[in-house]
Formats: structure tokens, sequence, C-alpha cells
């Protein structure tokens, strides 16, 4: 079965989000210190601090082993300053390359002007963000479990199917309500 636009956007988008979750490296200074070495120091710097995407060799490995088409993304992104625009541009040419529709090209345009107002997509994206959020708090496990306050992080690294199959199992228990009606 082939993947709508909206499917492969929200695959690609959960991917790159993924790579930034677990992959992001500060950007060190010549001192050789991170930048959040101490509160003190970061309140110094003038500029927004910089990151960059670090994915070690061995996790890189399985990730062209086990999505290789995604993994075309981490060879863009990899060693690269991490902005919202350099990964909005890579995942657009990717979705440009996989969907045959140029990137600011009208028909993307107006597969993107469709997204922004298609119901089922805007709550994959807002339950995905929101599940990033509770992930990123320690609120929640990857099992979908709540944590309670100051539960002990989680130190393993999950390959990005097995944090992709917990997003999809945790989304596909929230039930959207009806406004105007109280959930029963």
């Amino acid at each position: 079965m082939t993947e709508s636009f909206a499917d492969l956007f929200l695959k690609a988008m959960r991917y790159e989000h993924w790579l930034r979750f677990y992959f992001l490296e500060d950007v060190r200074d010549p001192d050789g210190a991170p930048m959040q070495s101490s509160p003190e120091r970061e309140l110094t710097v003038e500029e927004s601090l910089d990151a960059l995407l670090s994915v070690p060799a061995d996790v890189s490995a399985r990730s062209h082993e086990e999505e290789p088409d995604l993994a075309e993304m981490l060879d863009a992104l990899q060693g690269q300053k991490v902005s919202m625009e350099h990964s909005r541009d890579v995942i657009f040419d990717w979705l440009g390359e996989k969907t045959g529709i140029r990137p600011g090209s009208p028909a993307f345009e107006e597969r993107l002007n469709d997204l922004s107002s298609d119901a089922s997509f805007r709550r994959a994206l807002d339950n995905f963000h929101g599940w990033v959020q509770e992930l990123a708090n320690n609120e929640l496990d990857l099992k979908g479990n709540a944590l309670p306050p100051g539960a002990p992080r989680e130190d393993s690294l999950p390959s990005f199917a097995e944090w992709d199959r917990a997003f999809l199992f945790w989304f596909s228990l929230q039930k959207p309500f009806e406004l105007g009606k109280a959930p029963s």
C-alpha cells in the first residue's frame, strides 16, 4: 500500500524528532567546555546556543538497515547545526523525493495547505507533539505509563522503530472528544 502525502510527512517529522530527541550535542566553545556547564555561563551567552546532530555510528548503521529511506534524512542532518529551517528543508526535500512533488512548487504548496485544514492530520500532529513533550518532561514512559514526579529517567535508547511504535500505540489509545459533550 502506498503511503499518502500526509502519512509520509508525519513519518518524516517523527523520524527527525527522534533524531533531535536523542542525538543533539551542544556546540562547544573554544575552551572545550559545554555551553551548559554552568547556569552563570548560560546567562552570559548573548547569542542563541547551537547544537549539532551527532548520531553514533552504531545507531546510524542500525537506522540505515531498518529504515533506509528515512536514514537519508539522517545523512543530511548528521554533524550539522540544528535549526528549524534546516530540518524543515531536509524533511521537505525527502518528502518531495518520495512523492515526486517538488518542494516550493504550486502542487507541493497545495498539499501543505490541504494538510493544514485536515482534522485527522492536525490531530496526529498535535498528539505527537504532546507525547514528545510528556516524554521530555519525564511524565510518561515509552510503554505509555504515566510517571510520578521525580521518577528516574529511562536510560535506554530505543531504535526509531521502537520509538515510533510506542507513539502509535499511545496515539491509538487517545480518544478525541466532541466539543460541547463531556467525555463519558
